[in-house]
Parts: structure tokens; sequence; C-alpha cells
């Protein structure tokens, strides 16, 4: 019974190599384009604080050509990142083309926003309300300056330790926007986690978002519950079970506690998703085999499969 609402994976590291994609060879006699366009750093003003925000773009091969509309990922970066991450540590742009171009996933545009070290969350104090940000207003850009397919179903969020967090967090704050999210080695802390967070990291990183009483009184406060799947899953199973759901965390990671708490979690509400874990640690290495597969799934969604 298990298997209709979860798929989990378990693969030797020997058994990653099957998911690394095959580079298309340029091909004279080949019709159209075999290669996307990348635009690094891009900006657009936000209304809402009242500067700049970055973001990288990658445009599918053929996109000048044609007239179509195309779907739309959303690819959020780690602690640490930018919008260029995605580009320069893992070569999303020629993985693309070459899954494009090889037929094994739609042709999308791939949008690469910067979230600073916001989490992709409005913080406690509203000084980077990056949720109203990217929702109301960078959502909006991108469809009015692009060609895209603007409904909920060719529209997917995806990311990586912060970014995966943020992919998820938006998908159960905003289910009538995404039709699935991808979290990768997605940064999910339980409450005790959280709590036991070291004092300096805890300071630096989590206290601008949640402010200080979660660990120092050890107290859960609303915006901690507001901004936490393991919350969120419990107020709104129903709505949860209209997006795919992507986990692929490794066996060694830190955050695999809080990855499995939500699988769990899914279980139990039977919100039908994906499951995957291998072996692997919280590191490059890890998110580079977990990409393609990524992008595979998020073609199927495209699909409708």
């Amino acid at each position: 019974m298990l298997l209709h609402f979860a798929v989990a994976f378990f693969l030797m590291s020997g058994l990653v190599s099957q998911f690394l994609p095959v580079y298309p060879q340029l091909n004279n006699n080949r019709p159209g384009e075999i290669e996307g366009t990348v635009q690094r750093s891009l900006t657009f003003f936000s209304k809402t604080t009242h500067e700049n925000v970055s973001y990288s773009l990658y445009l599918p091969p053929d996109y000048y050509n044609i007239p179509d509309s195309f779907p739309v990922l959303y690819m959020l970066h780690g602690l640490g990142g930018d919008e260029n991450s995605w580009i320069n540590d893992f070569s999303i742009h020629r993985i693309a083309d070459s899954l494009i171009c090889n037929h094994a996933i739609p042709p999308m545009l791939i949008v690469l926003p910067s979230g600073r070290k916001s989490y992709f969350i409005n913080d406690y104090h509203d000084e980077f309300p990056y949720e109203t940000i990217f929702i109301k207003e960078f959502i909006p850009y991108v469809d009015s300056l692009y060609r895209t397919k603007r409904s909920k179903s060719y529209r997917v969020i995806g990311g990586l330790s912060m970014g995966g967090f943020g992919a998820l967090i938006n998908g159960f704050r905003n289910p009538g926007h995404f039709a699935a999210a991808v979290g990768l080695s997605a940064a999910i802390r339980t409450d005790s986690m959280i709590m036991n967070e070291k004092p300096d990291k805890y300071n630096q990183v989590f206290k601008p978002l949640f402010g200080d009483s979660i660990q120092q009184f050890s107290h859960i406060t609303q915006h901690w519950a507001d901004n936490n799947p393991l919350y969120l899953v419990l107020r709104q199973p129903d709505t949860l079970r209209t997006v795919g759901w992507y986990l692929d965390c490794g066996f060694y990671d830190y955050l695999l506690p809080g990855n499995e708490a939500l699988h769990k979690l899914f279980i139990q509400y039977r919100i039908p998703h994906e499951y995957h874990v291998r072996t692997g640690n919280h590191d490059r290495v890890y998110w580079q085999s977990a990409l393609v597969p990524a992008l595979l799934y998020t073609g199927r969604i495209f699909r409708g499969d």
C-alpha cells in the first residue's frame, strides 16, 4: 500500500552513473539548434523592497526560432550561492540542452533567481520578504517578459539545500502556483534540530528568519510553524495532493532526519510523492548526480505523465 503514496529508491553509488547525461554531438544535418541561451545576472526591480533583485535564465534551443510558449522550471540555489550557482557549479544549461535534444524532457525555460540568505521565505521582521517578491512580483514579471505557459500545470519549483527548502515551502504555501516541487537535500528541520543548532549558526542564519525565541527559550513561534513543511502538512493535506512532490536526500546527509519526517507525514496523510534516498552526503557530488533525475521528473510533470 505504501508504494501507492511514495516511491523510495536506494541506489548504490556505483549506479549513479546511469543518470549522467550523454551530450549530443553537433550534427550539421540536424534541423534546429541544439544549444540553449544563457543570460546571466539580470535584474528586476522589486516594488516591495524598492531594490533590484538578480536572476539568471536559460532559454531552450530554438526559443528564438519558433513562436511556441514554454513551461518554466524555477531552480533555487543553496546557502552561500547566487543566481549563477546552478550554471557555474552544475552546468544545468548543458545538461538541459542534452536532455531536450535527446527528447528526454520537453523544451523549458529554467529561471535561476537569487534568494540571498532568505531561505526563500518572508523573514521574521519582513525586511526582505522573499516569498512575497517571488510569488507576487517575480513570477508575473517572468511571464510578462518571456513566452511562458502561464498555468500551474506548466510551472515547477526546485532547489538544493536552502533552495530545496525554499522550493518545498513555496509549494506548500502557494499550491495554486506550482504543478510540482522538487527538494534536493532540502533543509527541512524538525523542532529538535533547530533548537540544537550551534548558537553561532543560529544567530547568524536563523534568528533573522524566525526570531530568537525558538532556540533561546525552546519556544516554537508562529512564524516558524508557518514556514515549516512539517507543520503545514497537517493544515491542508487535501490541497497538497494537487501538487507533485519529489524528495531526494543522501543517506549520510545531516538533513536526512527532516526529509524522513516529511516523507512519513506524506505517507500518513496519503499525499502522493517520490522519495529517493541514495548513498551520499550533503555535497556537490551528490547534487550533481541528483540533477538529471530531477529534470527527468520535471519533464514528466510537464508532459502530464
